[in-house]
């Protein structure tokens, strides 16, 4: 699924951007994943859960925001963190280039130099609650929105991790569920489909939370025949791919994917 250099680079720049980033942000996608799951998964089988090569960070925003306001955010302060890091951006997302063979940082020089296979890209995905009117003419871009991130930051929906030293804000498991069952059926690039339905197993059955509860909440914020529907579609091939990839029988994937049928 993913290559371990990949896992480790981007692990690495997550470590930094948690331990330089300020305000109140929420961990998202694969690597909060990966924190919730990672201990079960490796009591059960004895090995470390499968990483992200892509960090995910949520942000509130108010729509009714004053200009000042949005330029004072905790969103508008990781832009510029990122941007310190030497973080370039294209569209809304911005991204550092690697070697694949030496796993060096790339200047934009370098990597104009060489063939796209061997340039492995990290990308950092700011994503917002709610897109502000100002965005564009601030910030030059507008961001992923994630209306389902409302639950954390408004009704309280997450849980605390120590990560680094560092207390981090992560969706609540089936909040986290809703969101990948959301990212999943629209996914270009096939490694992405493969770790989001890789995600929603190990949620399912590695949480803290018992599968009767995590399904409860799922459903109070998530309609279950789209749930149902979007089980459904994963193919044979697919379950066999993410089998391989995380070291679990494709019996056991399809148990388990089989309780949101």
């Amino acid at each position: 699924m993913y290559e371990p250099y990949e896992i480790d680079i981007s692990e690495k720049f997550l470590k930094e951007i948690l331990k330089r980033i300020d305000g109140k942000i929420c961990l998202l996608g694969g690597w909060a994943t990966y924190y919730i799951v990672n201990e079960n998964f490796e009591a059960a089988t004895g090995r470390r859960y499968v990483g992200s090569r892509d960090i995910d960070i949520g942000f509130h925003i108010d729509k009714n925001w004053t200009v000042e306001e949005l330029k004072n955010s905790e969103f508008s302060n990781a832009l510029h963190l990122l941007e310190e890091m030497r973080f370039r951006w294209v569209s809304f997302r911005f991204f550092k280039e690697f070697d694949r063979d030496t796993g060096r940082e790339l200047t934009p020089e370098e990597s104009a130099e060489l063939p796209l296979y061997k340039i492995f890209q990290l990308f950092v995905d700011p994503i917002v609650d709610n897109i502000h009117s100002k965005f564009r003419e601030l910030f030059g871009f507008t961001p992923i929105d994630e209306p389902l991130l409302s639950y954390v930051f408004a009704d309280g929906s997450f849980v605390k991790a120590k990560l680094f030293q560092v207390e981090v804000m992560m969706p609540r498991p089936h909040l986290l569920l809703a969101m990948k069952l959301n990212s999943v059926i629209h996914r270009d690039k096939e490694y992405k489909r493969m770790k989001d339905i890789s995600d929603i197993y190990a949620l399912l059955w590695f949480s803290d939370v018992r599968i009767g509860e995590l399904k409860k909440g799922l459903f109070s914020i998530y309609p279950s025949e789209k749930a149902r529907k979007t089980i459904m579609s994963f193919t044979e091939n697919e379950i066999k791919r993410v089998s391989n990839a995380i070291g679990v029988t494709e019996e056991e994937i399809k148990r388990v994917l089989a309780e949101l049928k």
